[in-house]
């Protein structure tokens, strides 16, 4: 950012005197490249305070899988503030065309001048962020960093607790930088077996991007780059081994519970694509309250849902089977952090910093949860971990944590486990396979996680790099429903029902050689209408496309009215027909696409 904004201050440097008063066409260019850069610059820093530094796979994972119960009073500031920025911006634009009038018109300063403010948008972070972006990697992928194993398991498996603490990093422990801001967190880590340097790596700084880190050993890439949204998916990452499929597999009973809709971010899909019985948010916890008007703008406080957390634990664990039991927290969720009734009247220091203020709630209240847990017939049969999701995101500590070396906090508590204190580099993707190794599974590693008390983390210098190599990989993570006796059109909930899976239409569904699903196209937001798509597939594609009537016929027909047609490109055949709850079995595909020519 600050690159851009040294080319762009230098470039009016030679711009501005070797414009003259009659060069409008060319002043209005200058204007155009000068403030369409400050608006993207202004955007990036408006998107950097909500998403942090992964904003575009956080932006367009969080549009694909909804942002619905996201605490909107936290960015009312940053709105009118970028709102004021561009009418400012606006407003100057007739002073800044006065400003280029010059007295003379040297070509070769014009041009360089011309070349630095080119540059200046050349280098604008948001373009660079958005290449990294859409570049998937061909690289050939080392398969022994990406683990895939046969798992077993002992016949006496521990039941576990995953405790996720929203924003809570390790920096937040720091003594000198932080001082008694977390007392019972640091009291208490003296009694787990802890993991001091967990870094975050490239697409998992939010939370759902954490939660498939720490569970699935992957980052969260979003096939949007290659033109495929996956909204109208029903599965999250289906062919990612996580945390919940093994567990589930060992006969574990999977609940998940958080304060916020389960619907934000997509982590009802994530917990119940992977073996959850149970994925509990604001809209299904909130009868269970004392007071269902007691919320923050984000959904339940922590100090009821850690209530309600330990009471299912202690549920659970009376029925007799193993149990895998998953809580986010919220109350510290970025920029100010929200204080629970408890804490109404207790602040950190002088209280004026929100954020350290919810800190230090949170720390008292997961304290009192961790005593509970230890003192309770829960001791004996479950392993409980207490985390973070990712690190904080810009909030009014930043400049402090700044200041520290940051990392993510990973406790593990258990009755039969020796405290210990383990230095040694690790990443999220480690969380996941080695907790497991405590709950009576063989798992050595689970993708590019590894188990640290096995193998070693992969080099963190070469992570990053081992990121982009399997970013393919990890996209075909996200499969597609294939065609295996029918395809059922639902008019009345708008899918098409594959049997055991579904789609949302409208949908366009690419069909390989052997009649098999490759891809499946949505309409998204910016993204190409899927009537484009179609013109520009290649020549011999095949395909199923559903969408309204007027726009694959092109004629004039009723708005609601929605149509199936079936094109195979290589026989050169089309058949159209229209969307009423309509059935095709699979042999009908099957011989329509295998007409030849």
């Amino acid at each position: 950012m600050i690159l851009s904004l040294v080319f762009k201050s230098l470039s009016m440097l030679f711009l501005r005197k070797n414009l003259a008063e009659n060069q409008n066409f060319l002043k209005f260019f200058v204007a155009l490249l000068t403030f369409g850069n400050l608006f993207i610059l202004a955007w990036y820093a408006f998107l950097q305070e909500i998403f942090g530094e992964d904003i575009f796979e956080a932006l367009v994972f969080h549009f694909v899988f909804g942002v619905k119960g996201v605490g909107y009073e936290e960015y009312i500031l940053p709105s009118i503030l970028f709102l004021v920025f561009i009418y400012v911006c606006l407003k100057s634009l007739k002073y800044f065309i006065n400003f280029l009038r010059g007295e003379r018109t040297n070509f070769i300063e014009f041009l360089f001048g011309l070349i630095l403010l080119s540059s200046s948008v050349y280098v604008n972070p948001l373009f660079l962020d958005l290449n990294r972006f859409l570049t998937v990697s061909e690289t050939s992928i080392d398969n022994d960093l990406f683990y895939d194993q046969k798992i077993s398991y002992t016949k006496e498996n521990k039941n576990v607790i995953f405790l996720y603490l929203e924003q809570i990093e390790r920096t937040y422990l720091d003594e000198q930088l932080f001082p008694d801001l977390t007392p019972n967190i640091s009291r208490l880590e003296k009694e787990a077996i802890t993991f001091t340097d967990i870094s975050i790596p490239k697409a998992t700084n939010w939370t759902v991007g954490g939660m498939a880190a720490s569970q699935c050993g992957v980052p969260l890439f979003t096939p949007i780059a290659s033109q495929n949204s996956m909204s109208g998916v029903d599965k999250f990452m289906p062919l990612a081994k996580c945390a919940g499929d093994i567990l589930n597999d060992a006969g574990y009973e999977l609940h998940y519970m958080g304060g916020a809709d389960t619907e934000f971010g997509g982590k009802g899909k994530f917990y119940s694509t992977h073996g959850f019985s149970s994925v509990e948010g604001w809209k299904e916890l909130k009868p269970m309250l004392k007071n269902p008007n007691y919320r923050s703008p984000w959904g339940v406080y922590d100090d009821e849902l850690l209530d309600l957390v330990f009471q299912r634990a202690l549920n659970l664990n009376d029925n007799n089977k193993p149990f895998g039991l998953f809580a986010l927290t919220l109350d510290t969720h970025h920029p100010y952090g929200y204080l629970s009734e408890p804490c109404k009247n207790k602040s950190y220091q002088d209280g004026q910093n929100r954020i350290l203020n919810a800190v230090h709630c949170v720390d008292m209240l997961v304290g009192n949860f961790i005593e509970k847990y230890k003192n309770s017939k829960l001791y004996d049969s479950t392993v409980l971990v207490v985390l973070s999701d990712h690190l904080a995101l810009k909030n009014t500590a930043t400049d402090l944590l700044n200041k520290g070396d940051r990392k993510n906090l990973f406790l593990i508590f258990g009755k039969d486990l020796i405290p210990n204190t383990f230095n040694q580099k690790g990443s999220l993707f480690d969380i996941g396979p080695t907790t497991l190794g405590f709950v009576g599974t063989d798992t050595k590693g689970m993708a590019l996680g590894r188990n640290l008390f096995f193998e070693e983390s992969i080099e963190r210098d070469k992570l990053d790099e081992v990121i982009d190599n399997n970013k393919k990989r990890i996209l075909e993570l996200w499969s597609f429903p294939q065609i295996t006796k029918e395809l059922v059109i639902d008019s009345a909930n708008k899918i098409i029902d594959f049997g055991d899976r579904y789609i949302e239409y409208p949908a366009l569904i690419l069909l390989d050689e052997n009649i098999e699903v490759s891809r499946i196209m949505f309409e998204f937001y910016y993204s190409l209408s899927l009537e484009r798509h179609v013109k520009r597939l290649p020549l011999d594609q095949n395909y199923i496309w559903i969408d309204k009537c007027q726009i694959i016929t092109g004629r004039q027909t009723s708005d609601n009215e929605y149509c199936v047609q079936f094109k195979n490109s290589k026989a050169g055949t089309s058949n159209v027909w229209r969307a009423n709850n309509s059935t095709y079995p699979k042999e009908q595909i099957q011989n329509f696409f295998r007409l030849i020519e």
